[in-house]
């Protein structure tokens, strides 16, 4: 198989670890690279010092994406800046390749209908980035839920917030996506857009959304450094998930909580553990001390060319994609409007 790698950063190199861990010298790694950089990372983000990354697996490089394209990959990675993930992804689309898009989608909905369209035109696999579907913590919320264990849900809560500075020790967060408006930067698209994929994935797209973005920090970036959100269903399933993201944590924070007339579950992503608590009943709570975070990037890599091979039950789509950039983008629009309180 060749595979053409569109952004080799900390996730693209991860990405071509878990492609050579899997597939070995089956895989043909292609690059369309801009910066050009040779830092080789591990599983940590810890450099390698002394070893080259296109010499250490087998990469052929191209600064022009038009013949890196022209090279006929079956398949197309897309884990560059935000900004360029559609711009790239409809080349891809054009050329006929499958797509890996790592998350988000991009950091509007333009070009989204276009790129739909030839997704399901050419037959082409697209699938979305949310690795955390593969969380043993949220596989143990999904479970729980779907048993009917808390009962009707009335409330939830999630938080991912980490400090911006530590994010990438080895390059300064000022000249990253992360932190520029221009490359779709910002927590809500770069942490939130995570836990938005998990929140509709556990209870379908939300009827409406309140937000607040801020800015309160000495960090020079020019994206918001917080953002707070009330997320709201109507009908029979009404209730509402409060959201928040910062930039600004150390050390991380990544958990759930979720809310029913019988009980509720707490999940934190970080330590890996889930806690049940049920009236009177004494707390249930279950550790994966196995668990390993490139685990979840191994399952869905697995789950991608498994999908190529024809099994399509087990594809994170387009659609899932498109309705978590909704979510953030309306997160984004409502944000502003605030009401005096006298």
């Amino acid at each position: 198989m060749k595979i053409l790698m569109m952004g080799l950063g900390s996730i693209g190199q991860r990405h071509v670890r878990n492609i050579r861990r899997v597939l070995g010298d089956k895989a043909e790694i292609l690059a369309y690279r801009t910066r050009g950089s040779r830092i080789c990372f591990t599983d940590k983000l810890e450099i390698r010092e002394g070893v080259d990354l296109e010499s250490e697996y087998s990469i052929k490089s191209y600064t022009d994406m038009d013949e890196a394209l022209e090279a006929k990959p079956d398949a197309v990675f897309i884990t560059n800046i935000t900004s360029r993930h559609i711009e790239c992804a409809l080349k891809a689309a054009e050329a006929g390749c499958h797509i890996f898009m790592e998350k988000p989608l991009g950091d509007s909905l333009d070009g989204t209908e276009e790129l739909q369209r030839l997704v399901k035109e050419k037959d082409l696999v697209f699938f979305m980035g949310f690795q955390n579907r593969y969380h043993p913590c949220i596989k143990k919320v999904k479970e729980t839920l779907d048993k009917g264990d808390l009962g009707r849900v009335v409330y939830g809560e999630c938080e991912f917030s980490e400090r911006l500075t530590t994010m990438h020790r080895y390059e300064d967060y000022r000249g990253t996506y992360m932190a520029r408006k221009d490359m779709g930067g910002g927590p809500v698209f770069n942490l939130l857009m995570h836990d938005l994929d998990i929140i509709r994935y556990l209870f379908g797209t939300p009827a409406r959304v309140s937000s607040l973005l801020s800015k309160v920090s000495d960090l020079e970036i020019d994206v918001e450094e917080a953002a707070n959100g009330i997320f709201e269903w109507e009908g029979d399933k009404a209730f509402s998930f409060a959201v928040h993201t910062d930039f600004i944590q150390y050390p991380p924070v990544h958990r759930f909580k979720i809310v029913g007339e019988a009980g509720r579950i707490e999940a934190d992503l970080n330590a890996a553990c889930v806690k049940i608590y049920r009236g009177d009943e004494a707390v249930r709570e279950e550790g994966f001390p196995a668990f390993q975070r490139n685990d979840m990037f191994s399952e869905e890599l697995k789950d991608f060319m498994d999908c190529i091979n024809g099994k399509r039950d087990k594809l994170i789509g387009f659609e899932a994609g498109l309705e978590a950039l909704k979510m953030a983008v309306a997160m984004k629009r409502s944000a502003g409007s605030s009401i005096v309180v006298q």
